[in-house]
């Protein structure tokens, strides 16, 4: 078996993993994801991919995020014809974003490519996390639950080698891709919906492992819930019931949208369980919905928060949170439902209403509501755009962050004038709470990723650890971290036998070696160093040589 780490290899991009197993002459991808960024970076989606597409069998698919799964359409238009593996959500999910993503202009397909995907969802009949999967023989793979978002898994790939164990039977390898490694932990699943994710397997010979937030020790005061409701439910108090303004949350379609309202569920639940109405007023929170694929993707959301597994526990559903807004899987499901149909929801203290349309739609639903969720995340299109322009004049409004905001988007030009002390800054208010929604795991989550071994101790074998998907500083700070808490040899904890940075050579998993040389990328980019060249120079250069 070989491995080639073919995206995300110099940024938090375009996920994709390449594998060969040579006994059966099988090629699959774990991921195909698209390159998001700088122009220089989505400039990588129109490469040429480096395998045949109509040689790769399966698609082995750890989520629905574009990064993770954008590229799809367009191995399809190339010539794949093999199956996608992924959870049933995540199929469902993929579908409403590969089309939104497909009435782009910038992108290689349309949305007949979306519709030729054959996709084969791992988690139908009897199902249960961690079931083995054939995919060709001495092949197999198993899908282990994320908290990173609804659908999420790791994907564990194991082949039989020609060596043999102790017993004479031949001896299984794996490799464990982690995907996007959620937040949530067993002892504190603070954000609102999604389970505690699984460890990998004690005895995975070599982990790949995200590294976004390698270098962040996220505040300990971010990762309580009650502290997420508090300030959510302060800038309420102070703008609607206060000031008399107006709350607007630019939000991702997909998961933070479905977050958010939670959360004024859950609040509204807490408020009204007190002796003053909620907010001091004696009148329901109104909060509309205005994105059309956050709506679509409600749907979504109600036909699997209340999906169950083989034993009859949640597949995704955090067990606490039913107690936690005071109402059931099925019930939450049926909000979740409604809102998908286009339907307001009442609930004590609370209506939410979806709300589609362009702007005229959004003016009225500013007339309507005290708080407005909105896509794009970035306020660079859409109706988060509208409503900024619209409500980011006014003093007495709120705008409430919730997502990472690019540099130079719309949103974070105006959150950095808003929080500059200097910039003479009139308009609404910002209050930040990124910090408490964000779906990745920390430095301190990544580690208990790696080394937690659950006590599962007698079959542990060394392993060699792959760091990928993250950016340069983030990957050093968290291979240092890795060799420091290895080297405290801690009783439970996995033995770490090397720990790399994920790189374009061809790895082979069997030998533990390198196959080919480095690559022309790096090559070049070490050349430039030695010369001092910047790229300004290598591109004058090229052209003075064509």
């Amino acid at each position: 078996m070989k491995v080639k780490f073919v995206g995300a290899i110099d940024g938090v991009t375009g996920s994709c993993s390449w594998l060969k197993h040579e006994a059966s002459n099988t090629q699959l991808l774990v991921d195909c994801g698209m390159h998001q960024g700088t122009h220089d970076t989505q400039f990588k989606n129109h490469e040429q991919f480096p395998f045949r597409p109509a040689e790769i069998k399966y698609v082995l698919l750890t989520h629905a995020h574009i990064d993770h799964c954008g590229l799809l359409p367009r191995l399809v238009k190339e010539g794949f014809r093999g199956y996608v593996y992924c959870t049933s959500a995540t199929r469902d999910v993929a579908k409403l974003l590969l089309a939104d993503s497909a009435r782009q202009q910038n992108n290689d397909y349309k949305q007949h490519h979306v519709d030729q995907i054959k996709w084969h969802a791992i988690d139908q009949d009897d199902f249960s996390w961690r079931k083995m999967l054939r995919l060709a023989d001495g092949l197999s793979v198993n899908f282990m639950r994320s908290s990173h978002v609804l659908g999420a898994a790791m994907v564990s790939v194991a082949w039989q080698t020609s060596e043999t164990d102790g017993s004479g039977k031949p001896l299984l390898k794996s490799i464990c891709f982690s995907g996007d490694i959620g937040c949530q932990d067993k002892t504190n699943c603070y954000l609102p919906l999604m389970k505690d994710g699984f460890e990998p397997f004690p005895n995975a010979d070599y982990l790949v492992v995200e590294s976004t937030y390698g270098a962040t020790v996220r505040n300990a005061e971010h990762k309580v819930a009650q502290n997420r409701l508090a300030a959510l439910s302060d800038a309420v108090e102070r703008t609607v019931f206060g000031k008399g303004g107006k709350i607007f949350i630019p939000s991702f379609s997909f998961h933070r949208a479905q977050e958010i309202i939670t959360d004024f569920i859950w609040l509204a639940e807490e408020e009204a369980s007190e002796i003053e109405p909620m907010f001091h007023e004696r009148r329901p929170l109104r909060v509309a919905l205005h994105s059309a694929l956050a709506t679509k993707l409600c749907k979504v959301f109600g036909k699997y928060l209340s999906a169950r597994i083989s034993s009859g526990k949640y597949q995704y559903l955090n067990n606490e949170l039913p107690e936690r807004i005071g109402m059931s899987g099925d019930q939450l499901a049926k909000v979740f439902t409604e809102l998908g149909a286009g339907r307001k929801v009442a609930l004590p203290g609370l209506e939410v209403e979806p709300v589609s349309g362009g702007s005229q739609d959004g003016d009225r639903a500013s007339d309507w509501a005290d708080v407005i969720i909105a896509s794009a995340g970035m306020c660079d299109h859409g109706p988060a755009k509208h409503h900024l322009e619209e409500l980011g004049k006014d003093s007495k409004n709120t705008l409430i962050t919730t997502g990472f905001l690019s540099a130079g988007s719309a949103g974070k030009r105006f959150i950095s004038k808003a929080l500059d002390p200097t910039s003479g800054h009139t308009g609404a208010e910002v209050v930040e709470m990124s910090h408490y929604y964000s779906a990745h795991g920390d430095q301190t989550k990544l580690l208990d990723h790696i080394f937690n071994l659950e006590g599962y101790t007698e079959s542990m074998r060394e392993t060699v650890i792959f760091i990928n998907h993250g950016e340069d500083n983030g990957k050093s700070a968290f291979k240092e971290a890795i060799a420091n808490r290895a080297r405290e040899i801690k009783p439970n904890d996995r033995r770490i036998s090397e720990i790399q940075l994920a790189n374009g050579q061809w790895f082979n998993l069997d030998t533990g070696r390198y196959e080919d040389g480095p690559r022309p990328e790096e090559e070049l980019k070490k050349a430039m160093l030695e010369k001092g060249l910047s790229a300004d120079d290598v591109k004058k250069l090229i052209e003075h040589v064509s």
